[in-house]
């Protein structure tokens, strides 16, 4: 936690009117304008609690994080009107529930300013989309009740009791039961489960001894609790206003955690954006510069206002973008020239590969010429018919690169196509062996599935396969077996996130299972076949049976 001129200012304007609250405090205690010196000093709390709220939400980062820090401050604030109300402006003489009910309105505060810590906490270091958990929201049943047991209080007076022989009830006599004790404890508990959580997720190098520090406020408040439960009358007379204590304490408690960065703040974000490697630079709606980093260089306006049409290319492979924001755009500058250089490469790999392909259709052409013209010519009609759809979509990812501007859509693409071009090899090599063999070696289907588990993988799709075959399989099956998965991997390749594969056998079957979690319909599938089952995950399950003897299941 560092200090500066500004910080320093700011905790002596604080002190000050902490100062200034408390001589009211007193001069009220000494009967000397008690009614208007309660609520300046009232008024004094109210402007700093909301401005402390303010500040906070201002500060912080996570959502979550500053809607529970507003809504501490909030109930701070709230705690004090009901003070107010309940001291200087609504008579306990003319009024005396009113003012009763007032007091227990204070438990409403008491007791949710605390559980409201417990979730910040607990929302530190959340993504911006962090809703609480199940198990968090139970906190609120314990609290709830309570605060319904003081506010119904008057109905069976489990937490305060009152004379017998009163005429009315007030706060200036009264004792506690069970409840209350419970209540004390649950506040308690609160505290400690705020500051196991938030050393738990402590981040800044060294905080092990700095966690001690938001723990003082805590600590002070726990015995100054005790001693104000047993009435000590030199405590009543030095800081014997509850609210404000507690408020306070609270207040300093997440404050120095804001300080000691276990809630992270944007304290810091203009020296951020100064000293990053990024050159970028934001600007007014009319593209004037407003501030920018130390790696940015200068730019004229022109340029700068072509970004709002998109990337503008500058020289030795440099692309300005840009985007609006609330004050108007930011524009950034990328070295994409690694990016041009590997699409560059493949290109020239393209070509490599219309070049290897012609010499493969000549070589094949000697092979034709050599054996039966008319036996090959089948087995290439055969893989065309087979393999038309992946031939058509292979086509239509080419196209699909050409046109495509961004470059990750062009990788993805380009990473797609090597799951097809996979498909189309490996199926093409089943093909030529089930010509010449009506079995093939199960680690040919080990070869074939590897090979395409292995592209998919560089689509960013966890792949996992396992195979039990030893014996050799039908070379009819083994293909079926592929086309099969190659069906499943088509129809997901674009919602799924993993995908693994089982081969195996029983007495009677060869199966192959496929298990993904893509977010698709695979019903349809369903047939003598094909199994389809859906977990309670949300994630498919997909077998095809096969009869070992060579029919159908």
């Amino acid at each position: 936690m560092k200090w500066n001129k500004k910080k320093i200012c700011i905790l002596v304007a604080v002190a000050a009117l902490l100062l200034v609250a408390n001589i009211c405090r007193l001069i009220g205690n000494c009967g000397i304008y008690k009614k208007q010196a309660g609520l300046i000093r009232s008024f004094l709390y109210i402007v700093l609690f909301a401005t402390w709220g303010l500040s906070a939400y201002s500060r912080i980062i996570q959502p979550v994080t500053r809607r529970y820090l507003s809504e501490i401050a909030f109930l701070m604030v709230f705690w004090f009107v009901i003070r107010s109300l309940k001291f200087h402006i609504v008579s306990s003489e003319l009024y005396p529930n009113i003012t009763r009910y007032l007091w227990y309105l204070y438990y409403l505060a008491i007791l949710f300013i605390p559980l409201l810590a417990v979730f910040v906490a607990i929302s530190i270091g959340k993504s911006e989309n962090y809703r609480l958990s199940k198990k968090a929201t139970l906190l609120y049943i314990p609290t709830t009740v309570l605060f319904l047991l003081v506010i119904t209080n008057d109905l069976h007076q489990l937490v305060f009791t009152f004379p017998k022989d009163a005429v009315v009830w007030t706060d200036d006599k009264y004792g506690y039961t069970v409840v209350y004790y419970f209540l004390i404890l649950w506040l308690f508990f609160c505290a400690l489960t705020m500051f196991t959580v938030m050393y738990k997720k402590r981040r800044v190098s060294g905080t092990k001894r700095m966690i001690l520090l938001p723990c003082i406020p805590l600590v002070a408040l726990v015995f100054y609790l005790i001693l104000y439960f047993f009435r000590i009358e030199w405590l009543q007379f030095i800081a014997g206003d509850m609210t404000a204590v507690m408020c306070l304490m609270y207040a300093a408690t997440l404050e120095i955690c804001i300080q000691c960065g276990f809630i992270q703040a944007n304290t810091h974000y203009m020296e951020l954006f100064d000293a990053s490697t990024v050159g970028a630079q934001i600007t007014d709606k009319e593209y004037h510069v407003l501030r920018s980093s130390r790696a940015a260089k200068d730019m004229d306006t022109k340029v700068l206002c072509q970004t709002a049409r998109g990337p503008v290319m500058l020289n030795d492979g440099i692309r300005l973008s840009g985007a609006p924001i609330r004050v108007g755009h930011v524009v950034w500058t990328e070295d994409i020239s690694p990016l041009l250089k590997v699409l560059d490469e493949l290109e020239e790999v393209k070509e490599n590969l219309e070049d290897s392909n012609t010499i493969l259709e000549e070589e094949h052409a000697l092979k034709k010429r050599e054996a039966h013209i008319m036996e090959q010519d089948r087995l290439y009609t055969i893989i065309q018919r087979d393999t038309a759809h992946q031939i058509r979509l292979l086509d239509h990812m080419i196209e699909q690169v050409e046109t495509v501007t961004r470059d990750e859509e062009r990788k993805q693409l380009l990473r797609k196509m090597l799951v097809i071009g996979a498909y189309l090899k490996r199926r093409s090599n089943l093909v030529f062996l089930a010509d010449k063999s009506s079995t093939l070696d199960a680690k040919e289907l080990a070869l074939t599935l590897g090979e395409s588990l292995d592209n998919l993988e560089t689509c960013g799709i966890s792949c996992g396969f396992q195979m039990d075959l030893k014996e050799p399989v039908l070379s009819d099956q083994m293909i079926a077996m592929y086309d099969f998965f190659e069906k499943v991997v088509e129809r997901s390749l674009d919602c799924t996130y993993s995908i693994t594969v089982y081969a195996g056998k029983t007495d009677d079957f060869l199966f192959l299972r496929v298990n993904t979690d893509a977010d698709t319909d695979f019903s349809d599938l369903a047939s003598g076949m094909v199994k389809t089952e859906r977990d309670e995950d949300e994630e498919w399950r997909l077998t095809l049976r096969l009869s070992i003897g060579g029919g159908d299941q």
